[in-house]
């Protein structure tokens, strides 16, 4: 493997055993000699395909996102019926940020931000504001076909995804054990409903 040429398995590998590394020792105290013990290779490897560290940080964040933030901008959704969409957008979203991974990467963005703040503006840039933007260009093509009655989609998104998230999410953050996880099929049915309701041309 040159310095310039990374398999996918060898780039698949390393994001795995940094996320890991990043997980177990947070973000300041992970180190890339540590990662280079674990997957081996050289310095110039990691440097050169990623970056300095917040360069692999943020190559993290795209792999643990990537599906939800492609899904919400993906073909397969012309085919569906508003209400089908919707709750596709919904449970697969549900998916991704209640996981246990997503949820242990937001504790560590959240403690250490204020030291790193690039690693905030990665989480979000490279997440949950990629997200709300293919989300709102999503309603903008309902609103164009007439399905929706939209004023303000930025505002429409926010409704959308706070509806869906925000106890859970914070519960899970706060290591509240006693709140249980609703079913998460039954959230985006209920969140769908509402949102057609407010919204329905």
């Amino acid at each position: 493997m040159s310095a310039v040429s990374l398999s996918i398995s060898k780039r698949q590998t390393i994001l795995e055993e940094a996320t890991e590394l990043f997980l177990e020792q947070g973000y300041n105290a992970a180190s890339m000699s540590e990662l280079l013990r674990r997957v081996g290779g050289s310095k110039t490897t990691i440097y050169t395909h990623f970056g300095d560290k917040a360069g692999l940080f943020t190559a993290i964040v795209d792999e643990l996102l990537k599906e939800t933030v492609a899904f919400t901008d993906s073909d397969r959704l012309v085919s569906l019926s508003l209400r089908d969409a919707l709750e596709a957008i919904a449970l697969q979203h549900l998916e991704v940020v209640l996981s246990d991974r997503y949820i242990r990467m937001i504790r560590i963005v959240v403690a250490e931000v204020d030291r790193f703040p690039e690693i905030g503006e990665a989480f979000y840039a490279h997440g949950p504001g990629l997200s709300y933007k293919n989300f709102e260009t999503f309603l903008k093509r309902q609103v164009a076909s007439g399905d929706l009655d939209i004023d303000d989609t930025a505002r429409a998104t926010d409704t959308f995804f706070g509806t869906l998230l925000h106890r859970e999410v914070l519960a899970r953050i706060y290591g509240v054990k006693t709140t249980p996880l609703r079913n998460r099929k039954a959230m985006a049915e209920a969140v769908t409903d509402e949102f057609i309701t407010r919204y329905r041309a």
